[in-house]
Parts: C-alpha cells; sequence; structure tokens
C-alpha cells in the first residue's frame, strides 16, 4: 500500500511541476526524466523488498557434508584449567564403559560416527542413553579416580 500511495504522490507531483515548464521540447524531456527516476526508485524498492523476504526466510535444507579431518589427540591427565584434578575426559570415559556394557551402544556409536541414519527405536536409546551420561557427568567430575568412578556406572546399571 505504501508503494502506491507514493507513485500517486509521485505523479501528481511530476503533472505539477510540469505545468511550469512552458516549451514543449523541455516537457517532454522532463517526463523522460522523471520516468526514468520513477522506475529507477521501483526497482530500488523491489530490490530491498526482495532482500528482506529472502533474509527472513530460510532456505532448503541440503544434504550433510562430509566429515572433516580428525584433530590432534590431546595430552590426557594434565589438569591445567580444572579446579580440581580428576578425571580428565568425563564423557569419554562414561560412553566407553556404557560401550562395554551395551552392545546396542557401541552399534548406535558406529553408526553416528559413518553418518547412517538411525532407526526410530535407536534414536530413542540414544536419547535415555545421554541423558543418563548427563546425569553421571556432574558425578565424574568429583570423583577422584576413574575405578571408583567405575564401580559408580556399574552400581547405577545393574
Amino acid at each position: 500500500m505504501f508503494y502506491w500511495l507514493y507513485s500517486v504522490l509521485y505523479i501528481f507531483l511530476t503533472i505539477i511541476i510540469s505545468s511550469l515548464i512552458i516549451e514543449q521540447n523541455l516537457k517532454l524531456i522532463f517526463f523522460l526524466i522523471m520516468f526514468l527516476l520513477y522506475i529507477s526508485i521501483y526497482n530500488i524498492f523491489i530490490t530491498f523488498d526482495y532482500y528482506i523476504k529472502l533474509r527472513n526466510n530460510p532456505g532448503i535444507k541440503g544434504d550433510r557434508g562430509n566429515p572433516g579431518d580428525s584433530g590432534q589427540n590431546g595430552n590426557n591427565g594434565v589438569c591445567t584449567m580444572a579446579k580440581g584434578c580428576g578425571i580428565a575426559n568425563c564423557r569419554k570415559l562414561i560412553v566407553d564403559e556404557l560401550s562395554n556394557t551395551f552392545p546396542e551402544y557401541k552399534n548406535i556409536r558406529k553408526k553416528i560416527s559413518k553418518s547412517i541414519e538411525l532407526s526410530h527405536n535407536e534414536k530413542k536409546q540414544l536419547r535415555q542413553i545421554n541423558t543418563y551420561i548427563d546425569i553421571l557427568i556432574p558425578q565424574c567430575e568429583q570423583a577422584d579416580d576413574v575405578a571408583s568412578f567405575k564401580t559408580i556406572i556399574s552400581n547405577t546399571i545393574s
């Protein structure tokens, strides 16, 4: 609606200003210039309108890309940033222990690493295990050694 109002006002303004021009050749040139100016302003308006529509709309989700190269392995047992030097990598320890205990979880981890789509039941199992891991991580960070924490994991599983 704003654009139509602008167009009508522009046309009226052009006609009013053209009435001040007496010579017909100059009046024709004036109308051509005003027409070109109108087309240019219309083009700028449409460009901004199209840009705003594209910016706010997400595109079509593409295929998953190739996995990148693995990074360098870090040093195990180095605690420079931690408050207390407990277990270095809690999540890895818990995932390894659960993979040894549950062969289904090991298969799910293999599928994830190979970017194979999981079935509904596998997704459900993965959600439950990830919730369990999130519960164990604070306990792991407070644990003193790996052996005592592995007993905590085995006690909570059985």
